[in-house]
């Protein structure tokens, strides 16, 4: 059985690589596939009788470049490449995003193709050449038309060309005269790449619940209260240690707004506002610091609550070790013995001094007692309670 043959006529050759390229995946074992562009330039005589456009646009453009007596017309009607899919989905919920394409009339079908897919949780608003500032608008989405973008726009998302809808793949099928066996070994391999997306998309969702699991853990482990506040002031990471604290489940708190999970307006006012980086506060009788991390990038607050006793406890372990190690005076004033005029007169300035802010050199000949009096000044200084290092 010999094949069936169409032409393909697109705008752009970007365009004519990325529909020939559908076409053959989905049709290449039935039909011989031709494409020209009308950028390459279009033959005047065509072969096939059934000439597939790949727009209206394209359709206008160039129905003039060549004859068209006895044959097929197929204007093709095009959908968002499923691929790309997930792309506009990520896209924060109520953004203004600048839908870039080089035709007027394309954009505005594109923008109800994206509404009518449930892209609806933007706002799209059609690019227009010669405009080129879109008031608080800092996301562009464009099929494959990037560089038609503003170059003040932060993001752009490149959505890819845009393929060949459902409708248009049967009409070639129907008009190629192909048997209904065929035609549904093409919705099938049609459908099967929705299936992929999908298939991706869950393997996307397992991934994150596994990671977002994998934190849990983690923070579950750690000693201090942990919480993790988003932009929109709703709780992303509340640890047990937390839980604990303010008598609630894990579960019953994320996703929650803090201020209905926060009782003590001062300590939600300090972790959502505040400016300091950290603050002590009494819960419950618990004295606790907490600190503020602003998250500038990822627009979200940490705030690690630190119990006072905890960190007394630490600093006195800490004490201990060192102490151990022999980072500690061994001496005090008390400890040099002598009567002498002169030593009396050292002792009483380096007292003196000890109680300054200002660095001592302590110069002498071997064995004259310089470690004891560097002992004595740090013991009767204001930092003797500090690390002491010889």
């Amino acid at each position: 059985m010999s094949k069936s043959s169409l032409t393909l006529i697109a705008g752009s050759e970007k365009t004519k690589h990325a529909l020939q390229e559908q076409l053959e995946q989905l049709l290449g074992d039935f039909v011989h596939i031709k494409s020209h562009a009308a950028d390459e330039g279009i033959p005047q005589t065509l072969e096939d009788t059934i000439i597939l456009y790949s727009s209206d646009t394209a359709y206008t453009r160039t129905k003039g470049m060549c004859s068209l007596n006895d044959k097929k017309i197929i204007v093709g009607k095009r959908t968002v490449h499923h691929e790309y899919i997930d792309k506009l989905l990520r896209i924060p919920e109520g953004s203004a995003v600048l839908l870039v394409n080089d035709d007027d009339d394309a954009t505005n079908r594109l923008i109800e193709s994206l509404y009518q897919l449930g892209i609806d949780h933007v706002q799209f608003i059609p690019f227009r050449k010669g405009n080129l500032f879109y008031e608080d608008v800092q996301i562009a989405v464009s099929p494959g038309e990037t560089h038609l973008c503003p170059s003040y726009i932060k993001e752009v998302i490149d959505i890819g060309v845009r393929l060949f809808d459902m409708t248009t793949i049967l009409e070639v099928v129907e008009c190629c005269g192909l048997n209904k066996d065929v035609s549904s070994k093409i919705s099938e391999r049609y459908i099967s790449n929705i299936i992929e997306l999908q298939r991706k998309l869950l393997d996307a969702e397992r991934d994150a619940k596994q990671m977002s699991e994998h934190i849990q853990n983690v923070v579950g482990t750690v000693d201090d209260g942990i919480l993790v506040v988003n932009q929109e002031g709703r709780i992303t990471v509340f640890n047990p240690r937390l839980a604990a604290l303010f008598h609630v489940v894990v579960q019953d708190v994320v996703n929650k707004d803090i201020e209905h999970v926060i009782n003590c307006r001062d300590i939600t006012d300090f972790i959502l506002n505040g400016k300091d980086e950290s603050k002590f506060f009494d819960i419950d009788g618990v004295g606790v610091v907490i600190f503020r991390l602003q998250m500038t990038k990822e627009n979200t607050i940490v705030a690690t609550f630190k119990s006072v006793h905890q960190a007394f406890e630490i600093e006195k372990t800490a004490q201990r070790e060192m102490r151990n190690k022999g980072f500690h005076t061994k001496y005090g004033f008390n400890d040099i013995i002598g009567e002498h005029a002169v030593m009396k007169e050292r002792k009483r300035i380096a007292k003196k001094l000890a109680l300054s802010e200002h660095p001592i050199l302590i110069q002498g000949e071997t064995g004259t007692g310089k470690e004891l009096f560097a002992h004595a000044i740090h013991q009767h200084s204001l930092r003797k309670n500090r690390h002491f290092w010889l």
